[in-house]
């Protein structure tokens, strides 16, 4: 078996397993509350999901893209909210890893995400910036290190 497909079934087994122990348990009270599935979400740091698909040369598991998308929908058949937070994560990820052209600034990143299993979020789809990606109105406040 090649290197990729032994680490897309490792990936998936660990998916198919958070799915089902942490992301199902949890589906009925994120919907009730509206609420971020950080449960979910602290299971797929603690797996290294969240850089699943960034190159092993710079930390990922270099998993397939189609792997990325089995992920999706394993989690989205337990907690819809759990596969839209990583959906969203992933095509980000994607976006930088598919455009990498030797810029040290994006592979550091990808390296950094890779290391802290830093979650990445999008402007395009915050309320109330209408979709203008220069005026993001959400604030972070760190909680601790990292």
């Amino acid at each position: 078996m090649s290197t990729t497909v032994d680490a897309d079934q490792a990936f998936l087994v660990g998916i198919r397993r958070i799915a089902d122990e942490i992301a199902g348990p949890h589906a009925a009270d994120v919907d009730r509350h509206a609420r971020f599935p950080a449960e979910t979400i602290d299971a797929l740091r603690e797996q290294r999901a969240l850089s699943a698909f960034v190159p092993v040369e710079l930390g990922g598991d270099g998993v397939s893209f189609e792997a990325l998308a089995q992920a999706c929908l394993e989690l989205g058949r337990r907690c819809s909210a759990s596969a839209m937070v990583f959906a969203m994560h992933q095509i980000q990820v994607v976006t930088l890893v598919r455009h990498l052209d030797g810029d040290g600034f994006f592979a550091s990143f990808l390296q950094e995400l890779a290391r802290d299993q830093r979650l990445v979020a999008s402007v395009t789809s915050e309320v109330g910036t209408g979709g203008d990606m220069s005026r993001s109105i959400a604030a972070v406040t760190p909680s601790g290190p990292g």
